[in-house]
């Protein structure tokens, strides 16, 4: 019986111990793939840099004026409609003044479009960082991380002075704004691995996917307009886009009486897991091709 019992017990402890093991090679793992996107990042980071006299700022400034300039495109409208932007008023005004109003909504909108944009530009890295171990996921994986974190530090440095020359501090779900932050770029990774197997088929596919990024995306993304603004009856128009609810919904964090209809967190979350999760499968067969892309 206690011979039973021992044999018993040495299972059990060596169960443990392989479980033990196991975790501890998935965390070396898990480590030496984030030392890698991280080096690619910082390689990519710096080589950008390098290709200006402003350095790493050209990063910054570059999105700045971009943003910049809808900002004056949303002043614009506003006078079009013959309200007077520089007073409250507005619909969206009574919420936002126009610069956090398109802050919020660049800073998530274009997190998507510059990581697809880069994706379908190839995820090449000519450099001596490139080796077996590099693979192009990780590529794109480091490109992610460069622009959010370009966009998060744009978007909160102008929330910042916005609420220092207004006087007034407001960001209700601190906790939703990171979760809306983490989900946008993981559906922006998913369709951007999507994209880059449909470019690969034909020029012209890359050529339209271009122009729906650049258009159609945008457009319905929510930059220029708040969902609340539309008819009911127009809204399914917009409402099938995912960034357009990542929009809404970052807004949404910063003040929680700003109304969102038929916007969802859900739709967000569910768009999010079945796009990345197709595209990891998508890409787990077909990373060959994609290597073979890259020694051309």
């Amino acid at each position: 019986m206690m011979n039973h019992l021992l044999i018993q017990m040495m299972i059990i402890c060596e169960g443990v111990l392989d479980m033990f093991s196991f975790l501890q090679r998935l965390l070396n793992a898990l480590k030496r793939e984030i030392s890698v996107i991280l080096a690619v990042a910082a390689y990519e980071n710096n080589r950008n840099a390098g290709k200006s006299s402003l350095g790493n700022w050209q990063n910054l400034i570059d999105p700045a004026q971009l943003m910049l300039f809808y900002i004056v495109v949303r002043i614009g409208f506003k006078y079009l409609r013959g309200n007077n932007p520089l007073a409250a008023g507005g619909s969206t005004d009574l919420y936002f003044s126009i610069v956090v109003f398109i802050a919020t909504g660049f800073s998530i909108a274009f997190i998507f479009r510059n990581v697809v944009i880069k994706a379908l530009s190839g995820l090449k890295l000519r450099s001596p960082l490139y080796y077996p171990r590099i693979k192009p996921l990780d590529i794109l994986l480091a490109l992610s991380i460069n622009d959010i974190r370009a966009l998060a530090t744009l978007s909160l440095a102008l929330l910042g002075l916005v609420w220092c020359f207004t006087w007034s501090f407001r960001f209700d779900s601190p906790g939703l704004a990171i979760s809306v932050y983490m989900l946008t770029a993981i559906l922006a990774v998913g369709f951007g691995l999507c994209v880059v197997f449909l470019a690969g088929l034909n020029k012209w596919v890359l050529k339209i996917i271009r122009r729906l990024m650049q258009r159609l995306i945008i457009f319905t993304s929510g930059i220029f307009f708040a969902t609340f603004e539309l008819p009911a009856y127009t809204r399914p128009l917009v409402t099938w886009n995912p960034v357009l609810h990542a929009v809404e919904l970052f807004r949404y964090s910063i003040n929680n009486q700003y109304p969102i209809p038929d916007i969802s967190l859900s739709y967000l979350i569910w768009c999010s897991m079945v796009l990345l999760g197709f595209s990891l499968i998508l890409y787990r067969t077909n990373e060959l091709l994609l290597l073979e892309a890259n020694d051309d």
